[in-house]
């Protein structure tokens, strides 16, 4: 009998087309490993523009966007992709344009790319230049009662706006929530009803005190969420709640979470998932599992403790668009600017400002801000459950020694100084106030700090010949500083660039590719905006 001797194939002795192919499903850490594993495999990965390109993308922690990259060689956007991070480590920006002076409102917003204001009868919106179109400046108004707005916001890439008004019947509710076409105003064609009825008698069983307190709402997707501050029960027992709806269900899913103790601030962290500080000194992690219960909190996170005579006196989440709420969905409109690049919505940067002022001495007070990742936020789920189990009502929080220093880096700030960075993905952006007086007009400098990890773990390996910033590494905080009792954070690393160009700006926001410059004037109010596009 004659045996058929059947020859075996490797994966290494695949054509070369096939096996780029087949690792090109692999995503960048599979690759990298992939790397290590033979001479052979090393060389078909590091000599393949398309496996470096994802290997790239998910050093800068970006995706690509935008017009469709199939025409667009791989080589060609690896260098898009470098350039676009070199032009933020020099601040080079390309393109620098001034929004006009009815865009000067008192209330607005910016999110992907898009810059709204509320002006005498109309909320204006201007779409801003990026770097791969025209640079053309384009704007449109939508009409509103400005006598009953109480905020607004928008998700360019569903084309929705939301605007919060007071409810013409404060009897019955608190608010009402319009959902509508942000190139239209029509009702929105995906919302399953044009308005929500925010704080409704029938939901609370409470008294409402009256609409006066301080309002945020925010779009995740399908979800939106709405913080309101002192407007449930009676004076003194007022309390502050948290309201979320899916605009799109039509079995109107909602909840209503009440705080009696108070909250500082809301804010998504994931689309399931949203932060809350509670009384000035706690976070509070919220998960929504389940659509037949409200969300469940997960983990209660202290803040580090203080001397005796020092409390926490507030504490809010610096401004970032939330997770999603700036995902380029496929279905786009014309108003809404290209872009190549976005950073990943896997992780970004989380930013928290506190205030602490000693109890016999207010002045004495002291202004500071930390960040820290959102997948370390997330993480600290498990280590809360392993620790304690279950939270509960007035159960054990997770001890600041447990999370803090080895997931946070501080920064102390001075009362003249702009005490709200803007943050985007893991950059952050502040003007440099160096003056001594208490709020200086003079022009400032800019300074981006960009805290994504490959970059800080891969510095040694990088070209900084051309570019004047700083690396500042990581490091768990031993040093114990007034008012606190044990150390703060120090351990996320950050790149530092600092422009020698002066700026006339005393506020700061930004997105991808973008920095807006407000300059307000010694009345406090708005009066210049400028925009540079990188």
């Amino acid at each position: 009998m004659m045996r058929q001797i059947m020859s075996t194939r490797t994966l290494v002795q695949l054509p070369p087309e096939l096996l780029c192919h087949t690792l090109a499903f692999l995503d960048a850490y599979d690759l990298v490993r992939v790397r290590k594993t033979c001479k052979a495999l090393k060389a078909m990965v590091d000599d393949s523009e398309t496996l470096q390109y994802v290997i790239d993308l998910s050093y800068f922690q970006m995706i690509p966007v935008g017009i469709s990259e199939t025409d667009v060689p791989p080589a060609t956007r690896r260098k898009q992709l470098r350039q676009h991070d070199a032009a933020w480590q020099r601040i080079g920006y390309k393109q620098r344009c001034t929004l006009p002076s009815f865009m000067s409102g008192s209330i607005y917003e910016f999110v992907g790319g898009i810059y709204g204001s509320v002006g005498e009868d109309c909320i204006h919106f201007a779409r801003l230049p990026s770097p791969s179109d025209s640079g053309d400046l384009y704007y449109w108004s939508q009409p509103i009662d400005i006598m009953a707005l109480a905020d607004f916001t928008f998700c360019a890439a569903q084309d929705l706006l939301i605007v919060v008004t007071y409810s013409p019947d404060v009897q019955s509710r608190a608010y009402d929530i319009h959902l509508r076409s942000l190139t239209t105003n029509d009702a929105h064609p995906d919302a399953a009803r044009p308005f929500l009825k925010a704080l409704d008698n029938a939901d609370i069983g409470r008294r409402i005190s009256g609409p006066s307190g301080h309002v945020k709402v925010q779009i995740i997707r399908n979800y939106i969420n709405m913080l309101c501050r002192n407007v449930i029960g009676n004076v003194p027992n007022v309390v502050d709640c948290v309201q979320m709806w899916d605009w799109k269900s039509p079995n109107e899913y909602q909840f209503i979470l009440l705080f009696d103790d108070g909250i500082d601030d809301c804010s998504f962290i994931a689309e399931d998932k949203f932060l809350v500080i509670v009384d000035s000194k706690t976070m509070e992690i919220y998960s929504i599992a389940d659509k037949s219960k409200p969300p469940q909190c997960t983990a209660k996170l202290s803040f580090p403790s203080l001397m005796g005579d020092f409390s926490y006196t507030s504490a809010f989440t610096s401004e970032n668009p939330t997770p999603g709420s700036i995902f380029p969905y496929s279905r786009k409109f014309h108003q809404q600017p290209s872009c190549s690049f976005h950073p990943s919505t896997n992780d970004q940067l989380i930013g928290i400002v506190v205030r602490i002022a000693r109890n016999t001495n207010p002045r004495d007070s002291h202004l500071y801000r930390f960040f820290t990742r959102c997948s370390a936020i997330l993480e600290l789920e498990g280590l809360f459950s392993r620790t304690y189990g279950q939270s509960t009502s007035g159960g054990p929080k997770l001890l600041w020694s447990m999370w803090g220093p080895q997931h946070t880096t501080w920064f102390r700030f001075r009362e003249n100084e702009n005490w709200e960075p803007s943050l985007y993905g893991f950059r952050t952006v502040e003007s440099i106030d160096r003056s001594t007086y208490f709020v200086s007009r003079t022009p400032r400098q800019l300074r981006i700090r960009d805290f994504n990890p490959h970059i800080a773990w891969n510095y040694g390996a990088e070209d900084t010949s051309k570019w004047c910033g700083r690396l500042v590494r990581g490091e768990v905080a031993r040093m114990i500083l007034r008012p606190f009792t044990e150390p703060l954070g120090s351990a996320l690393a950050y790149r530092e660039f600092v422009s020698e160009e002066l700026f006339d700006v005393t506020e700061t926001k930004m997105d991808e590719s973008r920095i807006l410059l407000l300059k307000n004037d010694d009345n406090g109010d708005l009066k210049n905006i400028e925009a540079l596009v990188f």
